[in-house]
Order: C-alpha cells, then sequence, then structure tokens
C-alpha cells in the first residue's frame, strides 16, 4: 500500500522532523511523525503503530493527533504563508486521521486562537486588508475547519484594535464592514 502524501516533499519532511525532535509527543505520535517523515503513511503502517501501544482506533488518540498537527501548521506559519501544497497536506493528513469539522475548535480552541491572533496581528498590522491577505484569512479558516460564525468570533478582537488604532471601515474586509455599520447604524437610531 502507498502513501497518500507527494514524494520528495522536503517542506512535509523537515516539519515532521522538527516534530518528532520536540519533547512532549508520545511515542505513538513521534512514531506517526516518523512513518510521515519516511513518506510511509498508509493505513497498514499506522494500524501497526496503533496495535505497537494497544491502542484501538486513531479516533483513541484524536486529541493527540490534533496536537501533531497543531505543531506542523504552527511550523507552516513561520513564514506567516499557507502555499496550496502545505494546504493540500494538512488537508490530506486531517482526511487521513479522521479530523472532523469542528474538532480544533472544540477539543483546541486556545491553541488556534493563539495560531490565528498571531497571524491576524500581522495581517492587520496596517490596518487595511488587501486582497493577498484576505485570501491568506480564508486559508486559515479553511485550516482549521471553523464555520463562518466561529472565525468571525476569532478574528473581531484584531478588526476591532485595528479600529481603535485608527483604521478605516472600508479599509478592512467587508464582512466586518457591514457588522460595524449595521451597529454604527442602530445606535444612530437610538
Amino acid at each position: 500500500m502507498s502513501t497518500f502524501l507527494p514524494k520528495n516533499d522536503l517542506q512535509l519532511k523537515e516539519a515532521f522532523g522538527h516534530i518528532i525532535s520536540r519533547e512532549g509527543f508520545s511515542d505513538y505520535i513521534k512514531k506517526i511523525s516518523e512513518l510521515i517523515h519516511d513518506n510511509n503513511l498508509d493505513k497498514q503502517n499506522l494500524d501497526k503503530v496503533l496495535n505497537d501501544h494497544n491502542i484501538k482506533q486513531v479516533e483513541d488518540i484524536k486529541e493527540d493527533i490534533l496536537d501533531m498537527l497543531l505543531a506542523y501548521i504552527t511550523f507552516i506559519l513561520e513564514d506567516n504563508v499557507i502555499t496550496e501544497n502545505e494546504a493540500a497536506n494538512f488537508k490530506q493528513l486531517k482526511r487521513f486521521f479522521r479530523i472532523r469539522e469542528g474538532y480544533f475548535y472544540n477539543f483546541r480552541y486556545s491553541n488556534i486562537e493563539n495560531i490565528l491572533n498571531r497571524q491576524f496581528e500581522l495581517i492587520y498590522a496596517d490596518n487595511q486588508i488587501d486582497t493577498e491577505e484576505a485570501l491568506h484569512k480564508v486559508g486559515l479558516q479553511e485550516l482549521f475547519d471553523l464555520s463562518y460564525d466561529q472565525f468571525l468570533e476569532l478574528v473581531n478582537k484584531e478588526v476591532r484594535a485595528a479600529l481603535k488604532r485608527g483604521a478605516s471601515p472600508d479599509e478592512l474586509d467587508t464582512v466586518f464592514i457591514k457588522m460595524y455599520q449595521a451597529k454604527r447604524d442602530s445606535q444612530q437610531e437610538e
């Protein structure tokens, strides 16, 4: 059985080499990371790791898998860019490990909040959102499978900070502009 991950992906290999060397991960997460690093991740090899550690199914270690994936996303976001290849690898890993929509939000909220806040601070630092930054935000939302409302909840803090710094609502993303204008209009009516 062959792996689904791209062959000779140096970035993926480097990221999982970094994860293998980190303290705090269990032996089975390190073994799974080695499978990814060595481009040997498939169902048969994963089942062997699980059996070797008396784990019945991957769902039993979903929070550990989430931590491994968060370490991966933290590594790939060091350059503040998500390439198509990185997004595709992350999506494939989520699918392989059966990470469902809502898992990151429900089980690792503070982790994704920290990761996203760092990204939002960079995006909103100049008090405006260009097309590239807007697309980066969409990519971030998709990485963590966040609903529109969940993502809006996480981004609003930085949008408010940008407005306090003097940003024009017209220079920010349209979602917040509509909310800002609706709130302003309702306050004027009162």
